[in-house]
Parts: structure tokens; sequence; C-alpha cells
């Protein structure tokens, strides 16, 4: 039986608006920049953070340094910093509007729920659990290396049964908590810290303390499904 009218143009609606509000929002700059500023806050910040496998630990003081360059004024340099988070923001959105949909996939969705519900079911038996889950959450996405942004972190956190609001709301937190300070030292110290973020030691840490920081994440998720499933077993 076909879905009825009004709920398809629900489900079209939260699946659209993170992109609408995207675009509005791109579009409220352009009287706010000049064409510069502009181009370095949506291409060179938001466009490259959201694309390329670059964390706020790049991203950041790149749009700093390359608005100092042009002389930005001061608010072109918080709104630098804002679009970026803003990645975070709309990514989280999406996930938490549209995880339903992946739920319903046929085949994955039924993995995903199991996974959602052991992984709950052990957390909600601790008064600390579902605190300290999110806070390691905020925390992940805080952190100045590649791999934390919001998308990732936004599956992670609904894998392991979190709600959607808790997530985002733990998804923005901890932007905010990476980038406002980098942005901070990306004014004081100007284009030696961007130099040396860009060195190839340091993309290689930030890559390989990425790598390990997430597969530590899965593996906790893997022994909550565990744990969870052995629990729930008869006898």
């Amino acid at each position: 039986m076909p879905r009825p009218l009004p709920e398809a143009i629900f489900r079209l609606a939260l699946f659209v608006l993170p992109f609408a509000v995207a675009f509005l929002y791109i579009v409220s700059l352009l009287p706010i920049l000049s064409p510069e500023a502009w181009s370095i806050v949506v291409f060179g910040g938001m466009a490259l953070y959201m694309f390329a496998p670059l964390g706020t630990e790049i991203v950041i003081p790149a749009v700093v340094v390359a608005l100092q360059a042009i002389d930005a004024p001061a608010h072109a340099l918080v709104l630098g910093v804002v679009s970026v988070v803003m990645v975070d923001v709309l990514t989280a959105l999406f996930i938490a509007w549209n995880w339903d949909l992946l739920e319903k996939a046929r085949y994955l969705g039924g993995a995903v729920r199991r996974v959602e519900e052991k992984c709950h079911a052990i957390i909600e038996r601790r008064r600390w659990g579902e605190g300290a889950t999110l806070a390691a959450l905020a925390a992940y996405v805080a952190l100045p290396v590649q791999m934390t942004g919001g998308l990732f972190s936004s599956v992670l956190g609904r894998v392991m049964g979190l709600g959607k609001a808790r997530v985002f709301l733990a998804v923005v937190a901890g932007s905010l908590a990476g980038s406002v300070p980098m942005a901070i030292l990306a004014v004081l110290v100007g284009r030696p810290l961007l130099d040396a973020l860009e060195s190839p030691t340091a993309q290689a840490f930030a890559l390989a303390a990425g790598i390990l920081i997430m597969v530590a994440f899965v593996a906790v998720v893997v022994l909550l499904y565990v744990r969870g499933k052995r629990n729930a077993s008869p006898g």
C-alpha cells in the first residue's frame, strides 16, 4: 500500500531541509562578507571540511590565516569558524532526522537496530553509562585529528543506542569545544601554526590518531553488542 501523500512530503522535507538551511546560510553570508572573504569561508572552509579528508586542526587555521592575509575584519574570522562548525551541525541534523530511513532499509536496517538495542541495554544498566558515553562522544568530536567530524560521530552515537537529540547536542558541543580553541590559537600564532600542522609528520600523526580512536570506538560498540547479546541469551 503506498504511503499517504502528507507523510511522503514530510519525509522529503526532513531529507531536504538540512541542505536548504545550508544553502540559505551560505547565501546569507554574501551581504556580510566581501566576495573574497565569502569564497574563503565557503570553499576554503565549509566545502573543504565537508569533502576533504581533513579535520578542524587544518581547516580552521587555514581559514583564519587566509582571512588574515586579506585583512578581513574580526566578524569575518568569527563567521569563518562558525561556518566550519555549521557543517557539523547540519550533518548531525541530517543524521538525526533521517536515521530511521537506515533502520528501515532491507537487510542492513535489521542489523543496525539489533546493535542499537544491545548497546543501549548495556549503557542503560549503568547510572553513569549514558552520561559517560555522551561525554566521550563530545570529546571525540572535539579532538583535533582526522575522521572525527559530525558524520561519523553522529552515526557512531546512534549505533551505540543514544537518542537523536543527545547525539546532536554532543556533536555540536564537541565541534564548538574543538573549533574555538583552535581558532584562538590560529589568530594568535598565524601562519607558523598552519605550516606546522600541514607538515607531513603532523598530518601522519593526525591521520593515525584519528584511525586509532575510531577503531577504539568501534571496538567499544562491538563489546557492548556482545555483552548485550550475551545478557539477552536465555540461561
